[in-house]
């Protein structure tokens, strides 16, 4: 295959809205409590604009046309593929509770008040389960995937079909998604990014594994708002599992 020529290497759409957010987390978290409901809000509109100001000039070939099409039937297999990936998430922290995180530093859905609590839902679904997926498989699974095969090559990733397999795509795509994750979520990251990266080669789409990615988001935060009462610690205490939203 020879390389193509192109103005620019490409990768700004992809790497852009992905560090955007990631600095924007960081700042976030220096600025002072009160703040938290601003930050919550702003980081995916943020995210979403410059993903869309991309989109606008042209960029993701791969999630436009007729093999970006996710299908009635199809998108019915990825919700339910989500669902089944909630359960990947959670399920060792049922079975082995040294694995679950201390106290202190889970999401806070009364960080503006009782009485805007259904806002900040509302506004965490908008940014875990929509924007999240959108840059973070645009990054991981568009960019990272296909970068990692031709790496110190003269080829374009952009010419590298979507959801292909190989080794090295493979093992990178668990060690970057895996280190966008804090350490105790690196138990279910690696069980999670390899299944979702087994159903990606089947589908061949990258909004196929957005909606995925989008229904296990959601349902985790389903779990938080519903469930607080599934899971107990041994001190008598019930785990609280706003920790994954």
């Amino acid at each position: 295959m020879t390389p193509i020529d192109r103005e620019t290497h490409g990768w700004w759409p992809y790497v852009v809205p992905y560090v955007s957010f990631l600095l924007m987390s960081e700042i976030g978290g220096r600025l002072p409590d009160a703040t938290d409901p601003y930050v919550l809000f702003g980081k995916p509109l943020v995210t979403l604009a410059i993903v869309v100001w991309f989109w606008r000039q042209g960029a993701y070939p791969e999630c436009r046309g007729e093999g970006a099409r996710i299908g009635l039937f199809g998108g019915l297999q990825d919700v339910l593929v989500g669902v089944g990936l909630t359960i990947v998430w959670v399920a060792p922290f049922f079975l082995i509770p040294a694995l679950r995180p201390e106290p202190g530093g889970e999401f806070d859905p009364r960080m503006a008040g009782e009485e805007f609590i259904g806002l900040i839902l509302v506004t965490r679904l908008f940014g875990y389960a929509l924007v999240t997926p959108l840059f973070e498989e645009l990054f991981v699974r568009s960019f990272v995937m296909r970068l990692a095969d031709v790496w110190n090559t003269d080829l374009d990733f952009r010419d590298q079909p979507i959801a292909r397999y190989t080794r090295k795509s493979m093992l990178v795509t668990i060690v970057v998604f895996s280190l966008g994750h804090v350490p105790w979520e690196w138990w279910v990251c690696v069980p999670w990014i390899v299944l979702s990266n087994l159903w990606f080669y089947h589908r061949k789409s990258l909004p196929a594994l957005m909606l995925v990615h989008g229904v296990t988001n959601a349902t985790l935060l389903a779990l938080a708002i519903w469930g607080g009462e599934l899971l107990q610690n041994s001190d008598g205490s019930y785990f609280s599992f706003w920790f994954f939203v």
